[in-house]
């Protein structure tokens, strides 16, 4: 292992440590859950400490947990002791010990209920799990260690205790160095169908051939599926389809019918599946082609179907769904991507695959162009110098998991140095930040609560609007603006984790947006001064105050014995919750209030700001098209009259763009963004060039 991973790693712990005012377990676990959450193992994570005693003087301990509705899963994280610079083994004797302190909390979690405290986290987990509130099939154990793992721990079965399943993980420092080091930022999983599912492999037919993917045509035994989709769960599906499902419930009536009632008819009514993998291992038998094996497989449409299958496998049993279902074939079409196409080419094949169902572009939403004006904003406006620095610094959006670390693995040391500096890890923000910040600043504490998906689902939804409005407003006003709240957000984050043991998140969200809430409501000609907050990248000592009075008030509200919803962190995602806090009565501090601006004049600055993208889109557009020969704008027309998807308009400008370099007048910047319309609308009608 590089011994420089490690040296990062422990600089990164205590210099989050130190910023955040947190343990450096808080810290550690932060920093490697967020990289979980970015390979799409774990979502919506929460630290929760808890040591305590169960059934027997049984040692109990966890570090945190993460639960997913979709697969009723609840993860539980413990994290042994740090080792930090020693680069000490974790072995099977200590893996045993953690496994079974984090095990014996879910298993005696009644325990924990009569011994905790009301106020602690780890109680209102506990909570939940004796009252049932939350649905486990799958209790997921996950070591996180900067250690390295013995060599006689090898894969380690699933066990079967309660009628749960029980999964068992280890990240140590080796595995989280080969994630990071990756080019996907995520752990590959390989799939060997004879090997694990005692299959002879899936019948195949190539179907076309690109440089960029390879596609095949299959059927998928329905048992195959459903044993797919129980060892590997939602992280089998796309992350948009995942979040799709998430938001929507995992069911489908229809293909229950199906399964139960017609399973011969399967094939005749259902789509099947698009999927994709970074790899196919496909050999040649007497009876033809068969897939053997998969690296990385992604399903990008047809969750539904796999859920529902799955779904019935397990809840259907007493109706024969196991008879059924292995009658049952599923058409499956697999696009072979190379990991440097797969950014590009998987989004476009999700959105196109599920172009006749109801995932939405909200859900479909990662790569959309106001994304990519973030990016490119947060690559040029550079931050104003302060503490005595000579230079200012970039808050880098990392639109893509992973960008940020794979910038840090280019070049030599002294490169890597520089773009840290000139970069800073604690300015890195990612969509789901991004989503977050902004929903509290729209005063939707309750979306926020409800975790990173439903968070970014909803943010979306708005610029969507927003952007088919208007798409100028995203400019760099807007820019500056985000990172004001993420500023906020963190200093929030800092006031409230000194102040409350628990709920911290849920404290910092409320706090904030009330404070936004009351704003509004009190002084409806005032708004907050996100420029000066940019300015001095920081906040006032007006707004310290304001946040831990409003925070107080937010933590008795959201632990009030009044609330409806015993468990805090769900009570918090209530609307029902969010409504009653905004009735309660509290005064803005006057130092504060000295510090609102007029609403009249922020708005005529954002209108500058407005028009100035605007031009800017202009000449960007006017500089794209002059990129392209007459030849291909001469192609594009060509292609579109062939499909017939031209109006007078669009050959008006095509016209303009084939004539450019034959002789022809230069078109006006307004002319240049038209004409990339028509360029944009002949790839959605399916032009690949």
């Amino acid at each position: 292992m590089d011994n420089t991973y490690r040296e990062e790693l422990v600089n990164e712990v205590k210099a989050q440590a130190n910023a955040d005012g947190s343990t450096l377990n808080e810290a550690f676990f932060d920093i490697y859950c967020q990289r979980l959450e970015e390979a799409e193992i774990i979502e919506d994570y929460q630290y929760t400490y808890f040591e305590g005693k169960g059934a027997n003087n049984r040692n109990v301990q966890i570090d945190g947990y993460a639960y997913s509705k979709l697969d009723e899963r609840l993860t539980l994280f413990i994290i042994p002791p740090l080792s930090y610079f020693d680069e000490k083994t974790l072995t099977r004797t200590d893996a045993d010990a953690n496994f079974s302190k984090a095990k014996n909390f879910y298993f005696d979690a009644d325990r924990v209920v009569q011994n905790a405290e009301e106020s602690s986290e780890g109680y209102g987990l506990a909570r939940d799990i004796v009252d049932k509130r939350l649905v486990v099939h799958i209790l997921e154990l996950i070591i996180l260690t900067d250690c390295v793992t013995s060599t006689q721990i090898g894969k380690i079965e699933s066990t079967h205790e309660n009628g749960v399943r029980i999964d068992y993980s280890i990240y140590d420092i080796q595995r989280m160095e080969r994630m990071d080091r990756a080019a996907t930022g995520k752990e590959a999983v390989i799939i060997d169908l004879k090997r694990d599912f005692g299959s002879d492999g899936i019948p195949v037919l190539p179907a076309s051939k690109t440089d960029q993917y390879q596609a095949y045509l299959c059927n998928v035994p329905g048992e195959l599926l459903v044993a797919l989709y129980d060892r590997y769960q939602s992280r089998l599906l796309e992350g948009n389809v995942r979040s799709f499902l998430q938001t929507r419930g995992k069911v489908n009536k229809g293909i229950r019918n199906t399964i139960l009632k017609e399973p011969e008819m399967f094939f005749a009514y259902n789509n099947g599946i698009a999927a994709t993998a970074e790899s196919m291992d496909v050999v040649s038998t007497d009876a033809g082609q068969k897939i053997v094996g998969f690296k990385s497989l992604q399903i990008v449409n047809g969750g539904q179907t796999t859920v529902s299958l799955a779904s019935a496998w397990v809840n259907d049993a007493n109706l024969h769904s196991h008879e059924q279902i292995a009658k049952i074939f599923v058409p499956m079409k697999v696009s072979v991507v190379t990991p440097e196409a797969a950014q590009t080419l998987i989004p476009k094949i999700a959105r196109y695959a599920n172009s006749q169902n109801k995932v939405s572009d909200a859900d479909l939403a990662s790569n959309h162009q106001f994304h990519q004006r973030i990016e490119d904003l947060s690559r040029n406006i550079v931050a104003p110098a302060i503490g005595g620095n000579q230079f200012g610094t970039y808050w880098y959006y990392e639109r893509a998991n992973g960008q940020y670390r794979q910038e840090t693995y280019k070049g030599t040391r002294a490169e890597r140095k520089k773009f840290e500096t000139q970069n800073p890890k604690n300015q890195m923000f990612r969509k789901v930040d991004l989503a977050k910040y902004y929903n509290i600043y729209l005063q939707r504490p309750d979306i926020v609560s409800a975790g990173a998906q439903k968070s970014f689902s909803v943010f979306t939804e708005w610029m969507i609007k927003e952007w088919d409005k208007n798409q100028n407003f995203v400019n760099e006003e807007f820019f500056k603006k985000v990172v004001a709240l993420y500023i906020l957000f963190q200093k929030a984050d800092y006031v409230v984790k000194g102040e409350y043991k628990s709920y911290k998140a849920n404290i910092v969200a409320y706090a904030l947006a009330d404070i936004f809430h009351k704003v509004a409501q009190d002084y409806p000609d005032k708004v907050v001064d996100f420029k000066t907050i940019w300015k001095n990248q920081n906040i006032s000592g007006a707004w310290l105050v304001q946040i831990q009075k409003a925070a107080e008030l937010m933590y008795k509200h959201l632990t009030s014995p009044e609330r409806t919803v015993e468990n805090v962190t769900q009570w918090a995602k209530r609307k029902t919750s969010w409504e009653i806090a905004q009735k309660i009565p509290f005064e803005l501090d006057q130092a504060f209030v000295d510090e609102l601006i007029s609403k009249r004049y922020v708005e005529t600055q954002e209108q500058s700001a407005v028009k100035e993208q605007k031009q800017i889109n202009e000449i960007h557009a006017l500089l794209t098209i002059n990129n392209y020969t007459s030849d291909f704008w001469q192609e594009v027309y060509d292609w579109g009259q062939e499909e017939n998807i031209w109006n007078v308009k669009d050959v008006s400008f095509l016209k303009l763009a084939i004539n450019m370099d034959r002789g022809g007048r230069i078109p006006s910047d307004r002319q240049a963004v038209q004409i990339l319309k028509v360029l944009e609308k002949a790839r959605d009608e399916g032009f690949t060039k």
